[in-house]
């Protein structure tokens, strides 16, 4: 006879949990193999520690980094894989600096990570490790760009992502999600430096613009807006000055073989001759760029077209050849 194995009883009681391994103190994890040579050399410098996922990470004194890095250094963790800032402001129940930097650390010869990390306020700096890892270089600049934070002594602190100016640190945490828009990179002649469109300002839902609600510093008004507030008057586009500028951008593409300022208008016509309307006044424009009307040729073309505006009169290096071409595509004429 087959013997029927038995089933489980419905009461007996479930294996236990696994104990949670206890964590270690902070003079546990500095006697551990992995880092304890270092660790006996940056002594007091090294003021907490915690280990996660298998990885220590030391909080270190700021203004001792240089020492401990060094100290981490000669003992075989001579590779800075990554050096990154944090900003703890709504970090939850937080209550210590607003920033942190972590150095992340990998030793070849041991084939291990640590992390250091040190902590800091907005007007603090801390000192740089250039001369310890040079690649700290650009790592220290990225995160001085994004997050506005001081490394006193680095050769070259300035910024690596975002342009000189630029109105922010865009990875701290009361930047807008949305971003702004610093029309200043475009219309260095319309927007103070650093400045752009706020919201509301360029007439759309302001949802198109940020969702920040204050006011930012520098902003100026929307070229389009300016432009047709001068047009109602009677008055020139805002950069009238660019006309003789020709942009790297003014080249004949596949879907536009017209966008040439080389060629004449007649050829240009007759290459957008089989187009829509906007193809149509995009061939009519000069083909260079220049922005003085507030959009390349292809935006203005499309601003027409669409009716954002009806002013033919602002290519100003087209002159009056584009604005009488303009005015027959705008009449159903041509």
């Amino acid at each position: 006879m087959t013997d029927v194995p038995q089933q489980p009883s419905a009461t007996a009681p479930k294996p236990a949990a696994p104990a949670k391994p206890v964590a270690r103190s902070l003079d546990e994890i500095k006697r551990d193999p992995l880092v304890a040579r270092a660790c006996e050399r940056a002594g007091d410098a090294i003021i907490s520690a915690k280990e996660f996922a298998g990885e220590i990470s030391l909080t270190v004194d700021r203004e001792r980094i240089v020492e401990v890095a060094k100290a981490f250094r000669d003992d075989g963790f001579n590779y800075l894989v990554d050096l990154a800032g944090v900003d703890y402001s709504s970090y939850p129940n937080w209550t210590g600096d607003r920033f942190g930097v972590s150095y992340m650390l990998y030793s070849f010869s041991k084939n291990n990570r640590v992390r250091l990390k040190v902590t800091t306020d907005e007007n603090t700096p801390i000192p740089s490790v250039t001369s310890v890892w040079k690649t700290a270089n650009w790592h220290e600049r990225e995160t001085f760009d994004m997050f506005g934070i001081i490394f006193e002594g680095h050769p070259n602190l300035e910024r690596i992502l975002m342009w000189d100016g630029f109105n922010g640190h865009p990875l701290r945490k009361d930047f807008p999600i949305r971003g702004i828009d610093t029309g200043a990179r475009i219309y260095p002649e319309v927007f103070p430096e650093g400045g752009g469109p706020k919201a509301g300002s360029t007439g759309k839902d302001v949802k198109d613009v940020n969702i920040y609600k204050g006011d930012w510093p520098h902003y100026g008004t929307w070229p389009v807006a300016e432009i047709a507030a001068r047009a109602a008057e009677g008055g020139m586009p805002p950069a009238p000055e660019l006309a003789g500028v020709v942009a790297d951008t003014a080249k004949p593409t596949e879907e536009a073989p017209w966008h040439d300022p080389e060629k004449a208008l007649p050829e240009r016509m007759e290459l957008a001759r089989a187009g829509n309307l906007k193809d149509k006044l995009f061939a009519a424009m000069a083909q260079t760029d220049c922005t003085a009307c507030g959009w390349d040729c292809e935006g203005y073309a499309a601003a027409l077209a669409s009716g954002e505006t009806t002013d033919i009169t602002l290519c100003v290096p087209g002159e009056d050849e584009t604005e009488s071409m303009l005015k027959q595509l705008m009449a159903g004429k041509a």
